[in-house]
């Protein structure tokens, strides 16, 4: 089983991977982990829509296998970890 703070640092080490400097927006624990927000550290700083990323999925860590999985955005983040624990966790 892992803690939050396993979370919160497999989440920073996956926004180091990037080319651009990325900064945590908003975060969330579910029943089974915790979901992370993001976007461009420039974009936080200067408001400026041109920093801005598009496309920028959130992602989550489960909690009892330590993976971080990508969502999607096409629909709001409850609906992907509904689903989420609809196939991974539903009996």
């Amino acid at each position: 089983m892992f803690d939050y703070e396993y979370a919160l640092n497999r989440a920073k080490d996956y926004l180091e991977d990037s080319e651009i400097p990325l900064q945590i927006t908003s975060e969330g624990e579910f029943a089974e982990g915790w979901f992370f927000c993001y976007q461009s550290a420039e974009y936080l700083r200067t408001g400026d829509s041109s920093d801005q990323l598009a496309g920028n999925s959130p992602f989550l860590t489960d909690r009892n296998t330590g993976e971080l999985i990508e969502l999607g955005t096409a629909k709001p983040i409850a609906a992907y970890i509904a689903d989420y624990l609809h196939e991974h966790y539903a009996p």
